[in-house]
């Protein structure tokens, strides 16, 4: 009985790091897409932007800034 246990365990404890490897992977990759998406909008904002578009822009860049900071840091 006690050696069943311990094995549940131990598998139990291995699959919790394999999932957290996982989930580091997948956030870094989202971290670097969201980075992505708000270069390409910062360079847009530097060629000249009309009233309407600079509305649209900085809202994108709040949300992705919120972003960058749930999958970055």
């Amino acid at each position: 009985m006690f050696h069943k246990t311990m094995v549940t365990m131990i598998v139990c404890i291995a699959m919790t790091g394999a999932f957290t490897a996982d989930a580091k992977s997948d956030s870094k990759e989202k971290c670097l897409k969201t980075r992505a998406k708000i270069e390409k909008i910062q360079k847009k904002m530097r060629q000249g932007y009309t009233s309407k578009q600079g509305d649209k822009y900085r809202k994108k860049l709040a949300d992705l800034y919120k972003e960058e900071f749930k999958h970055c840091f």
